[in-house]
């Protein structure tokens, strides 16, 4: 398996694991990509624990793309020019930094037909992303290339910025290039220049994807601008940091596939059940993949098949190490298209592998009565259960508002296994009605 990750700083909003998990079924390929949420302090024994423990490499993101350099072995040309870093590859031994935030952004104003040679560019901010901005508008040749910062005195003098005042001396504007937060979720009534600014501008691009459209792109389009969010941008670095870990080439067709899937929602083509342990979400999960004639998938055999015995991995690594692996389990699963997913009886309590399950597929709770499950269920081979009866009460309670907040639909378990696959298969007809 291909183990690879983002470091960052606030991380719950990343798509990067969906463009990663998007690939890997894509490709073909095994791999797993992880959030690892750092602080600066952290961030050189982030980097020693994942080499260790035999990553291929990582993507870095905001605060660290420049923090990051000084822990590093190898900085490309580029990456030093730039002077930020959002790949790190760990090869033989030596930790070597990249951009390819320099391949996303290019290859997002080559899609919509923004070009910069000869002519006049606008950059606002004054981080790693404007850096990245100016090389290339430097490279490619624009005619101008302004840098624009709230506070330039303090802003690198490498970059020569100017005060957004600088902005109404201007005439036009080719190309605009948001590269500030102003406008990222959660601060979406924010817009970082003024209607007047935006009147003078022929194309505006925004490195920002979440939300697709931010205020500074919605006013843009009203007045009749080409306009361009920065999703295409994040799928086409996040490949092409795929081809230094992996070695395989950068693919546009790959690349508008993920962005496209990215931009639609995907069909609940799958069923996923979720229950206590002993609800029976197997033997019905298979039950159901033959009436319906899907593929069968089981998280926890899954994870046993690339890590070992769950009960192995909570004795030797914890709760927290296999709570990481049934998410990215959950994530990889998720990809898969008509198959019945059987859950753990626990990934309620991760709620990033339950939007992932639940984005590709519809969430069946099986409730088996706790009296029967206090009656039939063995608790020696179960890591959460080893205290016996007492703790089966504890994580029913516990987990049982879970079953039902996260299901589309509940299904009571009493009986056989059959008859709870036909209750199931009658509930599914009469939802898709």
């Amino acid at each position: 398996m291909i183990k690879t990750g983002l470091i960052g700083g606030r991380l719950s909003h990343s798509l990067s694991p969906q463009i990663h998990e998007k690939y890997w079924y894509l490709t073909g390929q095994t791999g797993q990509y992880s959030l690892f949420e750092t602080t600066e302090k952290e961030l050189g024994g982030r980097l020693n624990d994942l080499q260790n423990q035999g990553f291929r490499g990582v993507n870095v993101t905001i605060p660290h793309k420049t923090a990051v350099m000084q822990y590093l072995d190898v900085i490309t040309p580029q990456a030093e020019a730039i002077g930020a870093v959002n790949t790190v590859h760990f090869s033989s031994g030596r930790r070597i930094g990249h951009n390819t935030d320099y391949f996303g952004l290019k290859s997002l104003l080559e899609q919509n037909g923004f070009a910069l040679c000869g002519k006049r560019v606008v950059i606002l901010g004054s981080g790693g992303a404007a850096r990245c901005a100016l090389s290339l508008a430097k490279n490619e040749n624009a005619a101008e290339a302004f840098v624009v910062s709230r506070r330039p005195e303090k802003a690198d003098p490498a970059l020569n910025g100017v005060g957004y005042d600088a902005l109404n001396v201007i005439d036009t504007i080719d190309v605009l290039i948001n590269a500030t937060p102003s406008g990222m979720y959660p601060h979406t009534d924010e817009c970082p220049v003024s209607d007047e600014v935006i009147q003078k501008c022929a194309n505006v691009a925004d490195m920002i994807y979440n939300p697709e459209k931010t205020l500074l792109l919605k006013k843009a389009a009203l007045m009749g601008k080409r306009v361009a969010n920065g999703l295409w941008m994040l799928c086409a670095q996040a490949l092409k940091a795929q081809e230094i870990w992996t070695g395989k080439a950068f693919d546009a067709d790959i690349c508008r596939t993920i962005d496209n899937a990215l931009k639609t929602p995907a069909p609940r083509t799958n069923i996923v059940l979720i229950g206590m342990p002993g609800s029976g979400k197997s033997t019905v999960g298979h039950l159901i993949s033959e009436k319906l004639s899907m593929e069968f998938a089981d998280t926890d055999a899954l994870i046993e098949a690339h890590h070992g015995r769950i009960s192995d991995i909570f004795a030797s690594q914890g709760e927290a190490a296999f709570r990481e692996m049934e998410l990215q389990t959950a994530r990889q699963t998720s990809q898969r298209q008509n198959t019945v997913i059987s859950t753990g009886g626990g990934i309620v309590q991760t709620c990033a592998a339950m939007d992932a399950l639940k984005e590709t597929g519809i969430i069946v709770c099986i409730d088996r009565p706790l009296e029967t499950l206090l009656s039939e269920i063995d608790t020696a081979n179960r890591p959460l259960l080893a205290g016996g009866r007492e703790h089966l009460i504890t994580l029913y309670n516990k987990r049982h508002t879970l079953y039902r907040q996260y299901a589309d639909l509940t299904v009571v378990n009493n009986g056989t296994a059959q008859q709870c696959a036909k209750q199931i298969k009658l509930k599914l007809e009469e939802m898709r009605k």
